[in-house]
């Protein structure tokens, strides 16, 4: 396998785009301006899209996500929740330490930095800061990418093919040639449309930095959450031979040193 390298190419990794901020009663919105920002408020609280019968679904977990219907499209609306021990602590607050450094400003501005290099991912719609002395909560729409599964569940019920698992591979491989280090990519933040083609969400914990051990870390931990699938699915459409053709997609698209 070859030893991740590349020549990263570092724009401005916290773009705005054309965000507007939108100044609330106890807290700060980031705003895309295609969207009702005069209504940013109300974007965030569940109770107005029910009030509306918005809501079409709702995605479980450690945060949920409400799935909302805003004019043609379809938009994931999620609190931000703790995990782990600290949960324990508190389940939904962060601690202060400026506004460009919350979690919420930093996932809206990375996502929109890499729709901006043309990368496979969520376009972002709003996202909602509110402080509580020295904590903070937080909330996050973006645009749901309308007919995917995740690649979990594509393959706990049929298998890809050979050229599809290379595609997973390159997939990793080009978020890292672009200098994302994405520490919580496994196969349920894989998403796979119709068609076969690709994209990556969940961006929380994501920055921009130089290469160095941890790509082939994140490479080990995908490794891992596909293993973990597979025992609780003994079923699971996942073989050794999979792992090497998406080896094989990763490799060759690390080793062209730029970002495609």
């Amino acid at each position: 396998m070859t030893t991740p390298h590349y020549t990263p190419i570092f724009g401005d990794a916290h773009a705005y785009v054309h965000a507007k901020h939108i100044r609330l009663k106890r807290g700060m919105a980031l705003c895309n301006p295609d969207t009702a920002c005069e209504m940013c408020g109300d974007l965030f609280e569940p109770d107005w899209w029910k009030s509306r019968g918005d809501i079409v679904g709702e995605a479980t977990g450690r945060g949920a996500v409400l799935f909302v219907r805003r004019e043609r499209e379809t938009w994931a609306l999620r609190h931000f929740r703790r995990g782990g021990w600290m949960a324990r602590l508190s389940p939904d607050q962060y601690l202060w330490l400026g506004l460009e450094r919350t979690r919420m400003w930093r996932e809206w501005r990375m996502l929109a930095e890499l729709l901006r290099r043309g990368l496979p991912v969520p376009r972002p719609i709003a996202a909602r800061v509110m402080r509580q002395g020295l904590t903070y909560t937080g909330d996050l729409i973006t645009r749901l990418i309308e007919g995917t599964q995740t690649l979990a569940n594509v393959i706990v019920h049929s298998a890809l093919a050979e050229s599809e698992w290379r595609s997973v591979g390159a997939l990793v491989a080009r978020f890292q040639n672009h200098g994302v280090r994405h520490d919580d990519i496994n196969v349920r933040n894989v998403l796979r449309d119709q068609s076969g083609g690709l994209s990556l969400i969940d961006f929380d914990k994501a920055r921009f930095t130089e290469p160095g051990a941890w790509q082939l870390q994140n490479l080990a931990r995908f490794r891992r959450s596909l293993e973990k699938l597979h025992r609780h699915h003994p079923g699971l459409h996942f073989h050794p031979r999979d792992w090497l053709n998406l080896l094989e997609g990763y490799d060759a698209t690390i080793s062209s040193g730029a970002p495609p």
